[in-house]
């Protein structure tokens, strides 16, 4: 009898990656990225997929879907694609069929990442583990997950209002109140990065090209936009460890924060969650790390699938 296959789907707000995977593990050579702007509907991009695999059988298929699930819908939060379940099983043959939230799927990775796929950026003082993780994921959109034991929590941070303590960072950067900066993911995606930049350069630069430029120190303005959006950050990063107590590590995902974590952003973001402020020495007690693998949420999806089978 031939092994159990997995189809395995990151649903990302500009990118999809999907795969196959089995009980030992992923198909590394199964991998593969589509950019969503070149189809119309989700379907048009799984049935690329699908065709490079005729005659495959799938035990069950895992999505991991960056937007809300209701029952056997999921909406693309950044794009206008709604995800039917019943739709999928008849498409890839297959009636087993799961949605997660994307960071969910990305949460149930964290303990079986290994040390090459991932940087650690503050080490844990007094590590004393309570079995609770969270993952914070910053590209097109914004959002998080915690992880308690095995079970992933689902949340909308992107969507929450920021902090007080956030605008206050962002009018004394930018010398003034400023609209549009309401929420969240308003301010530390992708195109908040751009934004606050596009405000103090007078001058519109890709997300992408801000983080380079400020890495080689060759745009004065990138740079200290890429601290002040560190110092962001930073302040996320403190409200949500003392919402979560995540002693088991934060990790940090997403194009973004890979782009940021080459810049000044990562001194300002050590530093700043370092001050001597209330609540400090709980701070030291839990480790940040970068995931830098693009398949991690691949992996989630398959330790999804194998449980479930």
């Amino acid at each position: 009898m031939g092994q159990d296959m997995f189809l395995l789907a990151d649903v990302g707000g500009t990118n999809t990656r999907i795969a196959v995977g089995t009980r030992n593990g992923l198909d590394a050579k199964s991998i593969k990225r589509y950019r969503n702007d070149d189809y119309r509907y989700f379907l048009d991009l799984l049935g690329c997929f699908l065709a490079q695999h005729p005659n495959q059988s799938f035990r069950s298929a895992v999505f991991a879907i960056a937007g809300p699930i209701n029952g056997q819908l999921a909406d693309l939060t950044n794009r206008k694609w709604a995800i039917d379940k019943y739709q999928l099983t008849d498409e890839i043959g297959c009636a087993d069929v799961h949605f997660v939230n994307d960071m969910g799927g990305l949460a149930r990775a964290l303990p079986v990442l290994d040390k090459t796929q991932l940087i650690e950026l503050q080490h844990a003082v007094m590590h004393q583990p309570n079995d609770q993780s969270l993952v914070i994921g910053l590209g097109t959109g914004v959002n998080v997950s915690a992880l308690v034991g095995n079970t992933a929590v689902a949340a909308e941070i992107g969507h929450a209002g920021v902090t007080v303590k956030m605008t206050e960072i962002i009018e004394t950067a930018l010398r003034g109140p400023q609209t549009g900066f309401d929420t969240i993911e308003d301010i530390l995606s992708g195109r908040g990065l751009e934004r606050l930049y596009e405000i103090a350069a007078k001058t519109p630069k890709p997300a992408a090209e801000i983080c380079a430029q400020a890495a080689l120190s060759r745009d004065d303005t990138a740079h200290r936009i890429c601290v002040v959006f560190g110092t962001l950050l930073a302040e996320l990063i403190r409200e949500l460890a003392l919402h979560y107590l995540p002693r088991n590590g934060i990790y940090l995902s997403g194009s973004v924060a890979r782009g940021i974590f080459e810049t000044p952003a990562k001194k300002q973001v050590i530093d700043w969650l370092a001050q001597d402020r209330p609540m400090v020495t709980t701070l030291s007690g839990i480790s940040y790390s970068l995931i830098t693998d693009d398949a991690a949420a691949l992996l989630g999806c398959l330790e999804i699938a194998k449980s479930q089978a």
